[in-house]
């Protein structure tokens, strides 16, 4: 097939060439005039072409006044005219960007060839192709080592972001580094796609650690664009799509749920509620409540910007506007962001430079509560029955509620039409630096940053009782606002020197880090009727003065003092080595362990350089190590001492005659003895590139232990009713392995690109403190029961519950269910129920038999990214998923006895169907300890998915259409995003997240607002 290819490829040249009358000939060669085989060699605007040799010859018959086109996979694409020439020779360019060849290794940046840590580069082309406004859900797929799930599909909300894997019990969120500005993950939310030039992501000790505090749960550094040498260009890049959700639950319908609820009353023994439809009774009403309560949505996002570059400087400015409307009551769920940026730098003189970044941010949103088993629509909408209309003119409001179903539960559009709150936001975030060069080998930079950001708060709700379970007897109305603000100072010098082939870069610095914050706020009671449909009557001060609240409070200044160095080394290219170091002190811990060292080692040996290394297809080959130590000081200000609080209460006089005192008293108990938590972490990688620097490869293998875990420890005994005190309680250990292939050809005029990444992760907790030897995690409140736990030799916060073991066909099988005294183990049991193993052998069934039934931390994370282009056309695909974690599904409650259930309860046991998949449904639990009310692996599903998270199609309009109207790019495109979901799980969304990072709840769905699918297009214009 090969021979048949090159000689079909003959012809055409062959053929093509009757009509030309030049030949042209010459060698291809690299920045060191060493030649390059493969090269890719095409005629424009013709199919015909060549490749060079293995000396890097070619030859091609070409007319007189061709243009011929030389690429090259890690090259600059080139092009020369032929101007009647017969011989032209041509040194390519290494394309240090394409192959991401220079990483920033903190405070610096260096070639990836002789980088001896573990960085892995964003595609941002991609993450700028599709239409998510949020950068951190972007990553996605992208990545290897990094896990991105969505906490939610609302509008707005922040992904969850986990570099190898979760290593804390409290805080893992990875710190960003925007434009050398430390901050919190958050902050990739105010950033626009299209104004970030690159993203790189530093996952090992060797690359994390002059970071130090911070840098334990991994670093995305972010570098935002500026402007280029050249003429002025103006950018536009806008996009309109269309959102629904992708999937959501199929619950009972009208007749099958009279029926599921008539045989639970008859399981039950007992009698249905007066006046529920009998069987074989047709419903007047037949409300599908998923279908009425998620509608379409938009998302639109426009992004203008204009930039300049000389030799003496530059500048970049930008405007980005983003709206999106929720999936659900998107007047009452929207995001609006409006950004506007400006990056400058300027040669003050030959050897002192002053540069600028500016972003300021302004946010509009509200939401509708979400992610709990009950309070949110959601929850209303998969208990609430199809046999209530949505409407009925003699309710409160208009909606119906149900005789049926109550307790929490209310009508959906009640829910949202009771809740109002809206937050609007601004935030300023920039730093300003002078760089000084005084001999060529040194820089001294001095760069002040700050992060300014306010916030307000108008929640609003009406006087209502809905049911006897569900009222508010007086309308509130609040108003919050909340302020941080922090500043940063870093100063550093970097000396870069050679000697011979030994080359030496030497950084040694000081930051200065402070935050503050405060919040204040009013509040009051019985406004005016008319404030239900006139929100212009929303303010505390049209309530009565004996109503009305206020409060406030600042914190304590959180202040960070740290020094660092590093040296990176290389020997002619070839012999690699870093060593670094970093002294934080935190204001947030006593005298005694205040200041702490993260120290850092790697080294690399770059075998490829060897005179005698000699595999023909391997063209470079790069093995390295690092070992190192981060650390959190993640536990607030002052949490080490006893603190003493202005909220409490207390009560003085006899029954009859009681009054109520405001006073002091300690907030917790001390613990000066809390020391810092520390990361200490094993790397070793490979990487490789292939057959003409075609294929690249990497692959790392990984082992972090994070040790004195910080928690409020809630095993400590409460002294007075004194809360707890912060404590170092435990260890963890995560483990595994990361690899990432990229591919990329070129055949005829079409370019085309593979690349897969994917991580495994084993995590495991090594050490508990305390007398129990665990610590108890999420607490399920429909069951009053802990759910999750930390627990030696388990994954962190592991899921806990009954081990269920099929279901009971018949009573044979529940009097042959026994111990080994011949007891019966479920002595309640009937058939249909669910059989629940005897873990621990003591011959009952109890809640000694809790055991492991799933972890939320999936095995294998993976990303696939396809690219082609032809003649003007682009086509990319990201795929994503992740295979080895459970999902806990909590948001059902069969307690709420007339609830409805979803459709995949028509398969349950019954005398009719004695093979059913689903136990039977009774009105009462049989059993008080073990029920199929009780947590357990029935209520676990495998959480593993593979999802098409982006497919585009775009054009590009050729530039002789489009030059005339001085346009230098014009580009349309079609896209979606999440087509494709495959997976096993029942609920909404297999990407559960962890909301706020409580890693506690993770896995856990309490109802979870899904992912969007969007369907939409764009432009993108230059001029």
């Amino acid at each position: 097939m090969k021979h048949f290819l090159t000689l079909f490829l003959l012809i055409l040249c062959t053929f093509s060439g009757i009509a030309q009358d030049r030949t042209v000939s010459g060698v291809v060669t690299d920045e060191k005039d060493q030649p390059l085989p493969g090269v890719n060699i095409m005629i424009v605007g013709t199919s015909s072409g060549t490749t060079t040799d293995f000396d890097g010859n070619y030859k091609l018959s070409v007319d007189d006044n061709a243009v011929l086109r030389y690429s090259f996979i890690g090259y600059t694409t080139t092009t020369a005219n032929v101007n009647g020439r017969s011989v032209i020779d041509i040194k390519m360019q290494s394309d240090f960007e394409s192959l991401s060849e220079v990483v920033v290794v903190g405070y610096g940046s260096q070639k990836k060839s002789v980088a001896s840590a573990a960085i892995s580069t964003a595609d941002v082309e991609t993450m700028e192709k599709m239409s998510v406004p949020n950068v951190g859900r972007s990553l996605q797929g992208l990545v290897n080592g990094v896990s991105v799930s969505g906490v939610s599909g609302q509008p707005g909300n922040n992904p969850t972001i986990l570099i190898r894997g979760v290593g804390s019990n409290s805080n893992n969120r990875p710190l960003v580094v925007i434009d050398g500005l430390q901050t919190q993950v958050e902050n990739l939310n105010a950033l626009s796609p299209s104004d970030i030039e690159s993203i790189q992501v530093l996952k090992d000790a060797a690359s994390t650690a002059i970071y130090g505090t911070r840098g334990a749960n991994g670093v995305i550094v972010v570098k935002t664009k500026s402007g280029k040498p050249g003429q002025m260009s103006l950018n536009y890049n806008g996009s309109y799509f269309i959102q629904s959700a992708w999937e959501t639950p199929q619950m009972l319908n009208a007749e099958q749920y009279v029926d599921i609820i008539n045989e639970k009353y008859e399981n039950g023994n007992t009698n249905l509620p007066l006046g529920f439809p009998e069987r074989g009774t047709t419903p007047a009403f037949d409300t599908d409540w998923m279908d009425r309560l998620f509608t379409e949505g938009s998302i639109q996002n426009h992004n203008l910007s204009i930039s300049k570059g000389t030799e003496k400087g530059h500048l970049f400015a930008s405007m980005t506007y983003t709206g999106q409307e929720g999936i659900i009551a998107p007047e009452k769920s929207y995001f609006d962001r409006l950004t506007v940026r400006l990056n400058s730098e300027t040669e003050v003189t030959d050897f002192i430079t002053f540069g600028q970044n500016l972003a300021v941010t302004a946010t509009r949103s509200s939401a509708i509560p979400e992610n709990n088993e009950f309070g949110t629509p959601i929850a209303d909408a998969i208990v609430y029955d199809p046999i209530t209309p949505v409407f009925d003119n003699n309710s409160q409001f208009g909606f119906a509620q149900s005789p049926f179903v109550q307790k929490e539960y209310i009508n959906p559009f009640s829910r949202i039409f009771i809740n109002n709150s809206e937050t609007s936001s601004e935030q300023i975030f920039g730093n300003a630096f002078l760089e000084i060069q005084p001999i060529s080998w040194l820089k001294i930079k001095t760069d002040l940053g700050v992060n300014r950001y306010s916030q307000i708060v108008d929640n609003y709700s009406p006087a209502y009782q809905l049911t006897p379970a569900i009222f508010n007897p007086n309308s509130t109305v609040g108003n919050q606002s909340y302020s941080n603000f922090r500043w940063q100072w870093e100063n550093y010098a970097t000396a870069t020197k050679e000697f011979g082939l030994h080359n030496i870069e030497a950084v040694l610095g000081s930051t200065a880090i402070r935050f503050t914050e405060k919040s204040f706020g009013a509040s009051g009671q019985n406004l005016p009727v008319e404030a239900v449909e006139n929100e212009s009557l929303r303010y505390v001060n049209l309530t009565p003065d004996s109503s009305r609240r206020a409060y406030g409070g600042a914190s304590a200044p959180r202040i960070n003092s740290s020094i660092f160095f590093r040296t990176l080394y290389n020997y002619d290219e070839k012999y690699l080595a870093t060593v670094s170091f970093r002294r934080d002190g935190s204001s947030n811990f006593g005298s005694e362990y205040r200041f702490v060292i993260f120290p850092s080692f790697s080294a690399g040996w770059v075998a490829s350089e060897e005179s005698f290394f000699a595999i023909p297809f391997v063209d470079f080959a790069k093995l390295r190590v690092s070992y190192g130590s981060n650390g959190s000081d993640n536990i607030g200000a002052f949490n080490y001492t006893s603190l003493v609080t202005f909220n409490s209460t207390y009560q003085f006089g006899d029954a009859s005659n009681q009054t109520i005192y405001y006073g002091a008293a300690p907030a917790s108990l001390s613990n000066p003895f809390v020391r810092w938590e520390e990361s200490r972490q094993l790397d070793i990688g490979l990487e490789t590139k292939l057959f003409n620097n075609q294929v690249s490869f990497e692959l790392d293998y990984y082992r972090k232990v994070t040790d004195g875990l910080l928690i409020v420890n809630g095993a400590t005994p409460i002294i007075g009713g004194n809360n707890p005190a912060f404590t170092n309680v435990g260890q963890i250990e995560n483990s595994g392995f990361e690899f990432k292939v990229d591919y990329f050809k070129q055949v005829g005029e079409v370019d085309f690109g593979i690349t897969l990444n994917g991580s495994t992760l084993k995590n495991i907790v090594t050490r508990v403190d305390g007398n129990e030897g665990f610590l108890n995690g999420y607490n399920w409140p429909v069951r009053n029961a802990f759910i999750s736990r930390m627990e030696v030799g388990e994954p962190l916060f592991y899921f806990r519950g009954y081990q269920a073991d099929g279901i009971f066909r018949n009573e044979a099988e529940v009097f042959s269910h026994i111990n080994s005294e011949g007891d019966l183990l479920q002595p309640n049991a009937k058939p249909g129920d669910l059989r629940y193993i005897d873990v621990n052998g003591d011959g009952d069934i109890n809640l000694d038999d809790w055991t492991n039934i799933g972890k939320p931390w999936a095995d294998f994370t993976f990303g696939l990214n396809l690219t082609a282009d032809y003649k003007g056309f682009d086509f990319n695909m990201l795929l994503a998923g992740q295979i080895g974690n459970q999902i806990y599904r909590t948001f059902e409650r069969q307690d709420v006895v007339n609830n409805n259930y979803t459709t995949e309860w028509l398969d349950r046991w019954s005398e009719s169907n004695p093979d059913g998949s689903y136990p039977r449904v009774n009105t009462g639990a049989v059993d008080p300890v073990a029920n199929n009310y009780s947590p357990s692996s029935f209520y676990v599903e495998d959480g593993d998915f593979l999802r098409i998270k982006n497919l585009q199609i775009g054009y590009s309009l050729p530039k002789s259409l489009i030059e005339q109207a001085k346009i230098k790019k014009a580009r349309i495109y079609f896209s979606v995003d999440n087509l494709l979901t495959l997976t096993g799980y029942s609920g909404f969304d297999p990407e559960i997240g962890v909301n706020n990072y409580n890693v506690s709840a993770a896995g856990i769905d309490r109802g979870f607002y899904p992912q969007t699918r969007n369907y939409g297009g764009g432009i993108q214009v230059s001029f």
